[in-house]
C-alpha cells in the first residue's frame, strides 16, 4: 500500500511542480508589478491580441499638407507617430506658421512638426470652452467652435474672445490611407492589454477561458493531495 502511494505521490508531485513553477513565476511578477513596469507595458504579440479578441479602435484623420493628425482610442498620432498625450476625441487640426494646433476633447495642443508638444491650453489657461471644431480665420488666427459661441485666440492662444468675423470654414476629417491605417491600428491594438492584466489573467486562470479557473482549482487540489500523501508517507515510515 505504501509503495503504491509513494508512486502516486511522485507522479502527483511531477504534475504539481509545473503548476507551482507557473504560479510562483506569475505571482512574483505581480508582486513587483510596478518595478517591472507591467501596468505601463502592453501586449504586442498578434496571436495573444487575437486570442483576447482585441479589435482596433475607429480612426479619425485630418490632413495637414504632407502631414496627418489622427486619433484612435486615447492616442493622437502625427503622421502615424504617437504624441505623448491622452485624449478621448479629436476635433480637428490646423497649421499656423510653424506650429500645429490640435483641438482635442478637453484642450488645445500646440506641437511642432516633429510631434513634440510645445504647450497645452486648457480652460484653466484661458480657454473659454472645450473645442468642438477648429478653423483658421481670414486674419490667420485660430478659431474654435464651442457649444453656442465661436472663440478666437490671440497669437499665443492664451486669451480667447468671442469671434466676430465671417463664418469660418471648419476643418473636416479626411480619408485614412491604408498604410497609415495599418501603422495606427498596430500601435492602437498593442496599447489595449497591459502586461499586468495579462499576468493577472494567467495567474488566476482567466486567460484559459471559462475552464481556466477549474484548471487552477485542479492545481490546488493536486497540491493538497501532495501534502496529504506526503504527511501520510512520513507518518507510516516512523
Amino acid at each position: 500500500m505504501a509503495i503504491k502511494l509513494f508512486i502516486w505521490h511522485r507522479r502527483i508531485g511531477l504534475v504539481a511542480a509545473l503548476f507551482i513553477v507557473f504560479l510562483v513565476a506569475t505571482g512574483i511578477a505581480l508582486q513587483h508589478s510596478d518595478d517591472l513596469k507591467l501596468p505601463t507595458n502592453y501586449l504586442s504579440n498578434a496571436w495573444l491580441l487575437e486570442y483576447y479578441g482585441i479589435k482596433p479602435n475607429p480612426i479619425t484623420t485630418y490632413q495637414l499638407g504632407n502631414q496627418t493628425v489622427s486619433h484612435a482610442g486615447e492616442t493622437i498620432y502625427l503622421s502615424g507617430k504617437p504624441i505623448d498625450t491622452h485624449a478621448t476625441d479629436l476635433h480637428g487640426a490646423i497649421t499656423i506658421t510653424d506650429e500645429i494646433i490640435i483641438a482635442t476633447s478637453n484642450s488645445i495642443l500646440i506641437c511642432d512638426h516633429a510631434g513634440s508638444i510645445i504647450d497645452e491650453i486648457t480652460k484653466q489657461d484661458g480657454l473659454q470652452e472645450v473645442p468642438l471644431g477648429i478653423a483658421i480665420s481670414n486674419q490667420g488666427t485660430a478659431v474654435i467652435r464651442g457649444v453656442n459661441t465661436y472663440w478666437e485666440g490671440n497669437q499665443h492662444l492664451t486669451n480667447w474672445n468671442e469671434f466676430k468675423g465671417p463664418h469660418p470654414k471648419w476643418v473636416a476629417p479626411s480619408i485614412t490611407l491604408p498604410t497609415l491605417k495599418h501603422v495606427i491600428e498596430t500601435h492602437d491594438m498593442s496599447q489595449q492589454i497591459s502586461l499586468e492584466r495579462f499576468m493577472l489573467d494567467a495567474h488566476s486562470g482567466r486567460f484559459f477561458g471559462k475552464y481556466g479557473a477549474y484548471v487552477i482549482d485542479a492545481a490546488a487540489i493536486l497540491l493538497l493531495t501532495l501534502a496529504i500523501t506526503g504527511i501520510w508517507l512520513w507518518a507510516t515510515r516512523r
